[in-house]
């Protein structure tokens, strides 16, 4: 939900330096990207930008509940074989399978990562600490910073 955005920004960003360098550019037309930069430089051309992208098409109204809140959804499952002690609570996960629809991954590994770490704090949400609720229903345990996150020995 962060690449898209980051990654248009960032060309946003691009498409601000090349239009600051095509004057540059124009009268240095042999001139090597190295050597544009550095003749860009000394003329005091501006060679940093800072690019900024929002999502078109983004609404939401919370009174009526309705509108377009993202631009695109991802959806997963898990399922967990655990052994739990009735005498005691302790509980063991023997095997954990994910599945996760990420679209065109960018980077298969950070995914994964992504996709594993939010497993392990969600079981860290649900096993390791009290949720707490507000006596209106609503949960205050939102965030790692109201729950343990597991360690290694305790996943």
């Amino acid at each position: 939900a962060s690449s898209d955005l980051y990654g248009m920004a960032i060309l946003n960003a691009c498409k601000q330096i090349t239009a600051r360098l095509e004057p540059v550019r124009a009268a240095n037309p042999k001139a090597t990207w190295e050597e544009l930069v550095v003749i860009a430089y000394l003329d005091r051309v501006c060679l940093s930008a800072t690019g900024f992208y929002r999502t078109p098409d983004i609404s939401y109204s919370f009174e009526t509940n309705s509108g377009r809140a993202f631009n695109y959804y991802t959806y997963g499952a898990a399922a967990a074989e655990v052994e739990v002690d009735a005498l005691t609570g302790d509980h063991e996960v023997h095997r954990v399978d994910v599945v996760m629809d990420v679209g065109a991954s960018l980077n298969p590994a950070i995914d994964i990562g992504q996709v594993e770490g939010a497993f392990v704090q969600g079981q860290g949400m649900y096993t390791l600490e009290e949720k707490v609720y507000l006596r209106n229903g609503r949960d205050v345990t939102t965030g790692p910073g109201a729950y343990e996150i597991p360690g290694f020995k305790s996943i």
